[in-house]
């Protein structure tokens, strides 16, 4: 559904006004150039038996996708390189979203690019990592987040280029499509928020962040009627607890990397700034796809990393333990508009997983600080905009 509907708009007027999309333009911008126009005449439904170009250019981004994982997990992981990339292409977040067709996977294997230098020519790679990081933040506008490792070291001149490359993607892709400006943005982006919180069950079913819990239950689920009030109100104050130690603490190892920058490695650092991002509001589940891969370029070695790899092949498993079963759901399907009954149950993988999340956050934060600490062994921290260019023995 991630693919056809937006396909669908790609050849038609109305995307942000009549649709209220949040896809910035450059999505349109490609879907329209890999579907076929005549299957989308009617409706995206008719698309779903026509547009074979569609098909396969889901697939054959999925493959380029995990072929560019594979690449930069040769170059950091050798050994383990197939094993974890066999994990990516056939996990949990992943063949989410390739089932979704959700365009996350384009701007995954941007991300790829932006976070490891692939390329073997260094000029290339000065180049390519920012042109790379401007097409992932205008696929998905929250990947402004992971960027900002590039401050943390000071690496400001491939901040500066990828900052340009953004709104220079943006203002070509919005000149293309004719909309899309960033206050309409804006605009559906608060209209999707109060469409998604009626949404009580999806919110919840695959999260990274127990706030979506929470706010489901505080706009009136009545989670009462399955677990005792005793129980639960424990079970809050529990992982409430668990949250703000391991964000804080994810916070204090930036600190602590600000003062070493180069004592911490880039995909740590970005590992570290997604975590916090998505154990603290939940954009969709296969966005985990990008934390299990930044977990696989670490090495075995340490608690802190093996266990967050440990974590990152279990987040993978593409199944999970249905626990108890809510009330059948008697609403219409969403394809053909009969009416169905739905079969809604709560699984281990809705608590397991945001809890890996926070647990490899806590563990890889302490990591970080004894890296951090280390590093003041060698040369004093570094205070200012600029960092010296000697690197850690």
């Amino acid at each position: 559904m991630d693919w056809y509907n937006p396909a669908y708009w790609a050849h038609h007027q109305g995307a942000y006004s009549a649709w209220r999309s949040i896809y910035p333009p450059i999505s349109y911008v490609m879907l329209k150039l890999l579907s076929v126009p005549g299957c989308y005449v009617t409706s995206s439904f008719a698309a779903r038996d026509c547009d074979m170009v569609g098909i396969a250019a889901i697939l054959l981004l999925y493959a380029a996708a995990m072929a560019a994982s594979y690449v930069a997990l040769r170059q950091h992981q050798p050994q383990a390189a197939l094993l974890r990339t066999l994990a990516l292409a056939f996990g949990y977040p992943g063949l989410f979203a390739l089932e979704r067709g959700n365009l996350l996977i384009a701007c995954y294997t941007a991300f790829v690019f932006a976070v490891v230098p692939i390329a073997a020519n260094r000029w290339a790679n000065r180049w390519a990592r920012p042109l790379a990081a401007g097409i992932m933040i205008n696929f998905k506008p929250y990947m402004l987040v992971p960027a900002m490792a590039w401050a943390i070291r000071r690496q400001w001149r491939l901040l500066e280029l990828a900052g340009f490359a953004t709104v220079a993607i943006y203002l070509a892709s919005w000149a293309v499509v004719g909309s899309g400006s960033v206050l309409e943005l804006l605009e559906n982006a608060m209209n999707w928020v109060q469409f998604t919180t009626a949404d009580q069950l999806g919110e919840v079913y695959y999260t990274t962040s127990f706030n979506s819990l929470f706010g489901v239950v505080d706009r009136g689920f009545p989670v009462l009627h399955f677990v005792p009030s005793q129980s639960w109100e424990l079970f809050r104050l529990t992982t409430m607890t668990a949250m703000r130690v391991a964000q804080v603490a994810g916070v204090i190892a930036l600190l602590a990397a600000w003062l070493q920058p180069r004592a911490v490695t880039e995909a740590r650092l970005v590992l570290i700034l997604m975590l916090l991002s998505l154990t603290n509001r939940s954009p969709g589940g296969y966005t985990e796809l990008f934390v299990v891969f930044l977990a696989f370029l670490e090495p075995w070695r340490g608690p802190g990393p093996i266990i967050a790899i440990v974590t990152a092949y279990l987040i993978s498993l593409p199944c999970d333990w249905i626990v108890t079963y809510l009330p059948d759901a008697h609403t219409s399907a969403w394809l053909s508009g009969q009416a169905v009954t739905g079969r809604f149950g709560i699984a281990v993988g809705q608590l397991a997983r945001p809890m890996g999340l926070l647990l490899m956050l806590f563990c890889l934060a302490l990591d970080t600080l004894v890296q951090a600490t280390r590093g003041h062994r060698f040369q004093p921290p570094s205070l200012g905009l600029l960092v010296a260019r000697r690197a850690l023995p």
